[in-house]
């Protein structure tokens, strides 16, 4: 009586007696390109699902991050934001792409809060910008701030 293991190594006992009993060389050579065609594919698949998981966990762990109504009318904006960890911590550095509208000079204090709105962290940072000027900052929580998906950020 046949068990299921015995199939998963019939095709394989194929294959090789297939290859073994090839005279030419064109037989063989069209078998390889298949095979290297086969491993194409299949590379492109896994690099096209490797694509979608990373885009997938990037916007997953997109922070919720708001910029306070008094900055937003002295001419700040955020364009990219990147949640990361420093070398002390995980997922504890704030990293913004700030752009100026206008000039600005002043002192950004960036707020963590959990899920149950609790503060769990804040960072001060003196700033100062040109107009139409835009560059990254990073906020560097304590290394005990763990930043997740379902915090919520506030820069004032």
């Amino acid at each position: 009586m046949l068990r299921m293991q015995n199939f998963f190594y019939l095709p394989l006992f194929i294959i090789t007696l297939y290859l073994s009993s090839c005279s030419t060389n064109e037989v063989k050579d069209g078998i390889k390109k298949g095979i290297n065609k086969s491993g194409d594919v299949t590379g492109q698949v896994i690099g096209e699902f490797s694509s979608g998981v990373s885009s997938g966990v990037e916007k997953t762990f997109e922070p919720n991050l708001e910029l306070s109504q008094a900055l937003q009318a002295k001419g700040l904006k955020f364009g990219k934001k990147i949640i990361s960890s420093d070398s002390l911590g995980s997922d504890n550095l704030l990293v913004v792409y700030v752009i100026f509208n206008n000039e600005f000079k002043g002192t950004l204090v960036a707020k963590a809060f959990d899920v149950k709105g609790q503060e769990m962290g804040r960072v001060k940072l003196a700033v100062e910008g040109k107009a139409d000027d835009a560059r990254f900052l990073e906020f560097h929580f304590d290394k005990r701030t763990n930043i997740d998906s379902d915090s919520k950020l506030v820069i004032e």
